[in-house]
């Protein structure tokens, strides 16, 4: 599990792992009709919600096999560029060069050659990346739809 205050990632769970969340996942899910509650020392504090449904999704995609990742996409907090890369999904190079050609912003560190990358800057290049791929696929369908597309022979 490698973790940060706006990134959390779990990584994919051992049998014995999948098994337990599995049958969690059964027993919370029989219980819906009642409040989920949780007690920490004697400490008794309702779930709400938003955050069980939140809760029995990363259960079941870990009972699953999968990995999952819980991220805060509006958080002020900043990564590495090891872990901006991960992040994202792509290479070391290549988040550095969207960082050197201002495609994705970065602080520097005082007196440093390093930076930082906060997520919600990489969450923006994240979802321009995806409007422009949606605008794209749409272009294609519209020359598609209008018969413009010539098959090669």
């Amino acid at each position: 599990m490698t973790a940060s205050c706006a990134v959390l990632e779990l990584d994919q769970p051992d049998p014995s792992t999948r098994k337990a969340l599995s049958r969690f996942e059964h027993a919370v899910n029989a219980a819906r009709q009642q409040p989920v509650v949780l007690f920490v020392g004697n400490e008794r504090i309702d779930i709400p919600e938003a955050m069980l449904v939140l809760f029995l999704q990363a259960i079941h995609e870990q009972a699953a096999g999968h990995r999952v990742r819980l991220l805060a996409p509006d958080a002020k907090d900043e990564l590495t560029p090891n872990q901006a890369a991960a992040y994202l999904g792509i290479s070391r190079p290549l988040l550095v060069k969207l960082l050197d050609d201002g495609t994705i912003p970065a602080r520097a560190l005082p007196g440093s050659r390093h930076r930082k990358i906060a997520v919600a800057d990489l969450e923006a290049y994240h979802q321009r990346k995806n409007q422009r791929r949606r605008r794209i696929a749409a272009a294609m369908d519209d020359v598609a739809d209008a018969g413009l597309y010539l098959p090669e022979d």
